[in-house]
């Protein structure tokens, strides 16, 4: 795809998002609501770490990790309702699905690659979401998507860390 065929596909994009109903309050704060697991977990991870408690340490880190797992399916989920809602080709539905496939085996992975596989699913999540996208969103949708997703990736770099000095 050219330079200009991704312009273009960029301005349609905006277009079709325009004709969409606006993105309800409730759906920004309860975003970031879903940002307090993470935090809670690494606070705690941070705190068992600090103290040298080893289970306190696998409880948080299990705590964050299968949190991580389930909004990275919960992302699945969210494209699929998008992907239903504009009729989409079936390709759509199998973007939809790769999230649940990665997240699933990154809980089985080492703790350092565990989070490493996470916080790169989601990266991926948010291009598929936001460059890669060709389904219309409410507006505010992608801004939301790359706020939010921008805390979460941060929050997996300081697992990373938390990960590292406790391997």
């Amino acid at each position: 795809m050219g330079h200009g065929e991704t312009g273009l596909r960029r301005e349609w994009m905006k277009l079709q998002d325009l004709h969409q109903p606006p993105l309800p309050r409730a759906a920004h704060w309860l975003t970031w609501a879903g940002l307090l697991p993470f935090l809670g977990a690494l606070l705690a991870w941070g705190i068992a770490l600090w103290l040298a408690e080893p289970r306190g340490v696998a409880i948080a880190a299990r705590a964050f990790l299968v949190y991580s797992a389930v909004i990275l399916s919960f992302l699945g989920g969210l494209r699929w309702g998008r992907a239903m809602s504009a009729g989409a080709p079936p390709s759509a539905y199998v973007l939809a699905v790769l999230p649940s496939l990665w997240a699933y085996p990154a809980l089985f992975l080492p703790r350092p690659w565990a989070v490493l596989a996470l916080g790169v699913g989601f990266a991926l999540a948010l291009w598929f979401d936001t460059r890669a996208d060709h389904l219309p969103a409410t507006p505010g949708f992608r801004v939301l998507r790359s706020r939010i997703s921008a805390a979460v990736i941060a929050a997996h770099g300081l697992a990373l860390g938390l990960a590292l000095g406790s391997a």
